[in-house]
């Protein structure tokens, strides 16, 4: 009788776990069904909104509809809806813009230039062996006009557009030059009575070597090395660089990441290959919440000191790069708080040939430490006075006279590094005012 009740009772208890089982799924499944429905139901609405708004333009509408422009703007229009900053929409030209922008090589004009008082643009880099100084364009030009426009009725921002473009196009320029000038420098030059003479240059756009590494000797025996992006022979130039500065004796290696809005991760973890220990340089972490180590460095490294200068312009890689500085312990970070962008951006590509870019996942500092609108903030905090930044921006700020620099120097000197000139003491035994606190 007591096996009978066993086995009655078993089969009511495996009757009501399956009774329960049943219900689960058939809620999860329901719940499931409901957010599907509701989903849909969404986007119903918004391909119905999209229709109405469709078909009442081309009721009434008086003008002519470019049907890609208006595609194209629908796209933009849906990632912007996002809000994230990182999500964008590219034209299939963009995209391409895009995909070389992790290489060395660009097709356009080749100058730098800023904003000057008037509106008008000041070059203050010409790249070397670029079309603009085959077409004798000369850092301190100052450009007035861009295919006969005025660029200051045109703006700032869409003149400078017109610098790109595909290779074999031209593009004319009307110039203001001092003549007899260091460097040009028109502006300058007519404010304080210099003759400045009026010339037209056409420019034949093609494609040119980006310089994204500048070195030099500072302070007797510092090395100095400029990095304005990482980009696909960064690695390679950052190398030779330092292999031709370590043969003149130098102390101590001073990275200056100013103004360095990122570009490639992967060029970055090269260039840190060079200078760190063993180690995850890269990792990020998903939406689901799990990290990923990326990048490594190997057992090799250069054994000097390292001081990094970064500003708010500093941005994606090149925070990455300053952390890793820090983190690893091999040297200190000077300068500003960087600019806060560590997002891991993803370009999809679409059916026509252009591309969404999503933000898929987020970079960690080699600690662990967010980036993503915190920044990396450094070791010894100095900034430039408004006057420095100015030449800065001009390209003008020589290294003795650079706050920034100078301290970073003074870093090394705090790490061992045995400077031949320590910041502070000019060739008169003045102290200049930028190497002051």
């Amino acid at each position: 009788m007591s096996r009978r009740i066993s086995i009655a009772a078993a089969v009511s208890v495996a009757a009501v776990a399956a009774a329960v089982a049943v219900t689960l799924t058939y809620t999860y499944a329901m719940d499931a069904f409901n957010a599907k429905v509701a989903d849909v139901n969404e986007r119903q609405a918004l391909y119905t909104k999209l229709s109405e708004i469709d078909r009442k333009t081309r009721e009434d509408y008086v003008g002519a509809i470019d049907e890609k422009a208006v595609t194209d703007g629908i796209c933009a229009g849906y990632l912007a809806g996002l809000g994230d900053p990182h999500a964008k929409y590219l034209t299939a030209k963009q995209y391409q813009a895009y995909r070389n922008s992790a290489d060395s090589k660009s097709t356009g004009v080749g100058i730098r230039t800023i904003r000057d008082a008037d509106g008008n643009m000041e070059v203050v880099e010409v790249v070397p062996g670029s079309p603009a100084e085959k077409a004798g364009i000369k850092k301190g030009d100052t450009i007035l006009q861009v295919d006969g426009k005025d660029v200051v009725r045109v703006t700032y921002a869409e003149a400078v557009q017109q610098l790109d473009g595909a290779a074999g196009s031209r593009v004319a320029f009307r110039l203001l030059r001092a003549e007899n000038a260091e460097n040009g420098k028109a502006e300058s030059a007519a404010s304080s009575g210099v003759a400045v003479q009026a010339m037209d240059v056409t420019v034949t756009r093609g494609e040119y070597t980006l310089r994204t590494v500048v070195s030099s000797l500072v302070n007797g025996n510092v090395a100095y090395l400029k990095l304005s992006r990482f980009g696909e022979n960064t690695a390679e130039d950052f190398n030779s660089a330092v292999s031709s500065l370590m043969r003149k004796g130098v102390c101590g290696l001073v990275v200056d990441l100013r103004g360095n809005s990122g570009g490639s991760v992967k060029a970055a973890a090269a260039v840190l290959d060079t200078l760190l220990p063993a180690g995850t340089t890269v990792q990020s972490r998903g939406r689901d919440g799990k990290t990923t180590a990326e990048y490594a460095s190997g057992a090799n490294e250069v054994e000097l000191p390292v001081s990094v200068i970064m500003d708010g312009q500093t941005s994606g890689a090149a925070e990455l790069f300053a952390a890793d500085i820090r983190d690893f312990k091999k040297g200190l970070t000077v300068g500003n708080t960087t600019a806060g962008d560590g997002a891991k951006e993803t370009a999809v590509p679409l059916s026509d040939g252009s591309a969404m870019v999503l933000p898929t996942a987020e970079y960690l500092t080699a600690g662990g430490g967010r980036i993503e609108g915190a920044g990396v903030t450094p070791d010894i905090q100095k900034s430039l006075s408004a006057g420095q930044q100015a030449l800065l921006e001009k390209n003008d700020l020589a290294p003795s006279l650079d706050a920034q620099v100078q301290t970073a120097v003074t870093a090394l000197a705090r790490q061992g590094a045995k400077v031949k000139e320590p910041p502070g003491a000019s060739p008169s035994g003045s102290v200049p005012e930028s190497a002051k606190d």
